[in-house]
């Protein structure tokens, strides 16, 4: 898709250039106005008794509101006309039939012409200040571009010119862009810098569009592109062409830069009315896309029931941490070297109102991305405690997200919360993803070394399944590493999967890293890894997460049949 085979339509183009149709007949209206004004000017002079009294002073309004709707020529033309109104025709006293002399109506009419010139003058100067201050209010000081506000006011108008248009075969279409990755270039090199790339990405994309595209800074780290289109397609070809040239290297103080780009659209519907609303839809694709790992979405109606049964969804944790729904269902860890159980993963269960188990894979992935984590978070710290406590439970691991791990109070009183229930922090293991690093890899390992300092063992959670998982073992002072899954599944079929496995193992004991393998399912997926040499093992193979009273069940029978 080329630049130009986006073609705006004349009437299209005039709206996103102009300003929208209207304003001819508001012009006559006006114009009506001024001249209805001058005429009842004329008639209350005449009947008032002539231009002898301070009447004549009525006409300045038509000439002021000509001045401050039309300029100063046409003001003038006013001016001349109310001059000759109360000129040679109008008596300097309509009782006494006394007529005004020509010097004192040639005298009136430069008058006239002189307040005429003098306000439209006035008018201009406030018009052209107040255009100056609206422009910068509109712009992006840092970019130069147009900002939320310019958009909000050019959304009205366009939204305002589709719906008067029912034949018009092009709707108004926006793609936001968001910069994933520009909190690297923040961090690296300064928030000027990104605003560098920021005006260059929006450079490069309005290079690929005809002007009549407009593209807006909409936030921080977003853009907005806001265009006509005939069809879905249309937008989506637009989106393609924005993913082209907006992720192109932009070169910053003598450095190569590049940003990741995502992006959501909408297409406007003639139903829509409020800039809001379409800006919303918009954003659902940007997050549908961010959601899939996918560079860009459309939006689609099947969004919005996502999205309200998203909001019932948390509702519903709300109520179910209030009436005690959730527990931790514990699933056991074996060490290789004894068989013996040396501890467990704590795994958040929620059972409804009618006792139904509310499956995780549902809840904890919206949770993960909203404040409620925090509580949620709470609540698993808690029940562990509680559990280790009260029935002598060894090591329990449980799960942070990446909001938990940027929850500075939460790192920080951690210790001091598991103090409360009398345990040790070093029978509580904290497991972290490598989504959760990659995030903000800086605060991450402040994060892990304050848990650290407090005791807590800090393990890596399904190792292997990202792209930059090696770099952070040396340099991050965790006490684990949990090999994913996805390594255990082809252990009996593959030698390269073992190789693969064994090198994994072999580098995490060189960095002096307890290995957990779990997903174990199979007796001979067992005597693989323990012939690999890893610690500790979990999977259904030995149970499927218990709750804690058939877990202490588990254990207890675990240990009879190892005396026997």
């Amino acid at each position: 898709m080329k630049a130009q085979d986006f073609v705006v339509a004349p009437k299209e183009r005039k709206v996103l250039s102009l300003g929208g149709q209207g304003a001819t007949s508001v012009n006559i209206s006006k114009f009506l106005v001024v001249c209805g004004l001058l005429g009842l000017s004329a008639f209350i002079v005449y009947t008032t008794g002539g231009t002898k009294y301070a009447y004549p002073y009525v006409i300045f309004l038509p000439i002021v509101l000509t001045a401050a709707w039309f300029g100063s020529i046409p003001a003038i033309v006013s001016a001349l006309v109310a001059g000759v109104l109360l000129g040679p025709l109008m008596p300097l006293d309509a009782k006494a039939g006394v007529m005004q002399s020509t010097d004192n109506w040639l005298i009136r009419i430069g008058f006239f012409c002189l307040i005429a010139f003098f306000t439209s003058w006035l008018f201009q100067a406030l018009r052209n200040s107040t255009l100056r201050l609206l422009r910068e209010v509109q712009l992006d000081k840092d970019t130069g571009l147009p900002n939320k506000a310019a958009l909000n006011e050019d959304l009205r108008r366009v939204l305002s010119f589709a719906r008067s248009q029912k034949t018009s075969k092009a709707s108004p279409a926006v793609i936001l862009i968001r910069m994933q990755d520009l909190w690297e270039v923040i961090d690296a090199m300064g928030s000027e810098a990104a605003e560098k790339v920021v005006k260059s990405v929006a450079d490069n994309i309005r290079s690929a569009f005809r002007a009549e595209h407009r593209i807006y800074r909409f936030s921080n780290s977003e853009l907005l592109l806001l265009f006509f289109a005939e069809s879905r397609e249309d937008v989506d070809s637009a989106a393609g062409l924005v993913s082209r040239v907006g992720e192109k290297e932009s070169e910053v103080d003598g450095l190569p830069l590049r940003v990741q780009l995502v992006a959501g659209s909408y297409l406007v519907d003639q139903h829509d009315l409020a800039p809001g609303l379409v800006i919303n839809r918009a954003r659902m694709g940007l997050v549908a896309a961010i959601e899939t790992s996918q560079f860009y979405k459309a939006y689609d109606p099947v969004l919005d029931r996502q999205t309200a049964g998203r909001v019932q969804l948390i509702s519903r944790v709300r109520d179910g941490l209030a009436k005690n729904q959730f527990t931790l269902f514990y699933q056991p860890k074996i060490c290789l070297k004894t068989g013996e159980p040396i501890g467990s993963e704590g795994l958040l269960r929620w059972f409804d109102d009618d006792g139904k188990m509310v499956l995780p894979g549902v809840f904890m992935p919206k949770l993960e991305s909203t404040t409620l984590i925090e509580p949620v978070t709470r609540f698993v710290i808690r029940k562990a405690c509680e559990d280790i406590e009260q029935f002598n439970l060894s090591a329990v691991s449980i799960n942070f997200s990446t909001k938990n791990l940027r929850d500075d109070a939460l790192i920080q009183n951690l210790g001091e919360i598991v103090s409360l229930y009398g345990v040790e922090p070093g029978k509580l293991e904290i497991e972290i993803t490598e989504g959760a690093l990659i995030s903000d890899p800086a605060h991450a390992k402040l994060s892990i070394e304050r848990l650290r300092e407090q005791g807590f063992l800090v393990s890596l959670d399904d190792f292997g399944t990202g792209y930059s998982s090696f770099q952070y073992l040396s340099q991050l002072p965790l006490s684990g590493l949990k090999i994913d899954r996805a390594f255990v599944m082809e252990l009996e079929n593959s030698a390269r999967a073992r190789t693969v496995l064994s090198s994994m193992v072999k580098m995490a004991h060189a960095l002096d890293l307890t290995v957990t393998i779990e997903g174990v399912e199979t007796a001979e997926q067992y005597d693989i890894v323990t012939e690999l040499g890893a610690d500790v093992v979990q999977g259904f193979y030995f149970a499927k997460p218990l709750s804690c009273k058939d877990y202490q069940a588990w254990v207890c029978d675990r240990k009879v049949d190892s005396l026997n």
